[in-house]
């Protein structure tokens, strides 16, 4: 915006403060007269063309003086007025602001020292060269760069997103393909029917069809099942009265005693059982595949040498209609404390049992004996331990959970769920 007066170009902070005008006073001529300030003139200014500061300022043969120094130029310096004794220094102001000019072409012609006796027709042949700006180019040049970071983010995005998808479980990609399908049949508002005769037997078919496919899901469904033994003992079997024969410490920890299995996972084949535990005295004991409490695959936690750092041993047997089999017995790779919290995770697959702790594989091997079974806690006669918590879990997987979903309501694993 300029000043309605004097044309001068505002600032925005006056733009908002003051209007229209630089200043008061003209603001209070403008009032006045009506009539905006009009531009003086080169005369007036007291400035002089610049061919004709050019033309003056450049010395013929009859004014030069070859013993006087050169006088160089200085950028924004502001020269004499013009004078028939020195015509080489012509009033000539430079504005400040402007870009400095760059020459191109020779000063003179001559390459003499001294200055010749006579001048070439074209006593000024150098050419000024003015920097060319262009704000069109400048923008296209921003926009460019804007564009190129826009598909520099697009570019990495999408990497993102296809190797997202390139490392995503096969089950997880069934499930995103499946789940429009079932949001499209939940929202139509009708489905369509086929009316068939009774008597043809589609109707039983189609029912058969829809059983097999619930107990395909139920079969898929994840199953977990964890006791914190907040809730009692209820879920245990065992020979003896669990009342008097487990007990709990002030913690809320259990102190287990003779065998007992967790009920709702006798009828499990594989599965994942964990437990977190402390070693009081001697040693403690689990049991899986345990479909009575008859017939199980033991692996038990010995110290062989207490103190500070004790000496802990893994023994493991297998118990076959009440008979304790062969033991095989090997040290913990690892370093333990007499006060160290165990965490113990037992995978049951097929024929093959692998046995963690503290996330370390510590043994392997495999028996065909027992083919199904859930899991329990025992300690032996003078052990002492404690027991925090078990879980069991089966195909905790995305398809796992997702059938889990689609299983009909209430249903809680095979055998109920005790938490």
């Amino acid at each position: 915006m300029k000043c309605r007066y004097c044309n001068v170009a505002l600032s925005p902070l006056r733009t908002l403060t003051d209007g229209e005008f630089c200043s008061d006073e003209h603001r209070t001529n403008y009032l006045e007269h009506g009539v905006p300030l009009r531009a003086p003139s080169l005369q007036e200014a007291g400035l002089v063309p610049l061919d004709t500061a050019l033309e003056s300022a450049v010395p013929t043969a009859s004014t030069i003086d070859a013993t006087a120094p050169p006088v160089a130029f200085q950028p924004g310096a502001v020269a004499q007025p013009a004078s028939p004794s020195r015509p080489s220094s012509t009033w000539l102001r430079l504005a400040d602001g402007l870009f400095s000019l760059k020459w191109k072409g020779d000063m003179f012609n001559s390459a003499a020292p001294g200055l010749p006796q006579g001048l070439p027709e074209n006593p000024f042949p150098a050419v000024p060269v003015v920097p060319a700006v262009s704000t069109g180019d400048l923008g296209e040049e921003i926009g460019e760069t804007r564009l190129g970071s826009l598909r520099l983010k697009a570019g990495r995005s999408w990497h993102w997103l296809a190797d997202t998808w390139r490392k995503t479980p096969s089950e997880l990609k069934i499930v995103t393909f499946i789940l429009p399908v079932l949001l499209a049949v939940a929202v139509s508002p009708s489905l369509p029917k086929v009316k068939v005769p009774a008597a043809n037997g589609v109707q039983h078919m189609l029912k058969q069809e829809l059983n097999t496919f619930n107990k395909s899901v139920v079969d898929r469904a994840a199953i977990a099942y964890t006791d914190d033994f907040r809730a009692g003992l209820d879920g245990w079997e065992s020979r003896s009265n669990l009342t008097s024969s487990w007990s709990y410490d002030a913690t809320g920890f259990v102190r287990p005693g003779p065998l007992a299995v967790f009920r709702p996972t006798v009828d499990m084949t594989d599965y994942r059982m964990e437990f977190l535990a402390e070693i009081d005295q001697k040693g403690l004991g689990c049991a899986f595949r345990a479909p009575n409490l008859d017939n199980y695959y033991a692996v038990k936690f010995e110290v062989v040498k207490p103190g500070p750092l004790p000496i802990v041993h893994l023994v493991r047997y297998a118990v076959i209609n009440g008979k304790e089999g062969p033991r095989v017995e090997r040290p913990l790779p690892l370093t333990v404390r007499a006060d160290m919290l165990y965490r113990v995770r037992i995978e049951v697959r097929g024929n093959d049992f692998a046995v963690m702790t503290q996330g370390q594989m510590v043994d392997f091997f495999s028996d065909s004996r027992i083919p199904r079974g859930g899991v329990g806690l025992f300690c032996g006669h003078g052990e002492r331990a404690r027991v925090r918590w078990v879980e069991v879990s089966h195909q905790y997987d995305t398809l796992g959970r997702l059938c889990a979903y689609l299983a009909p309501y209430g249903f809680e694993g095979r055998n109920g769920n005790f938490n």
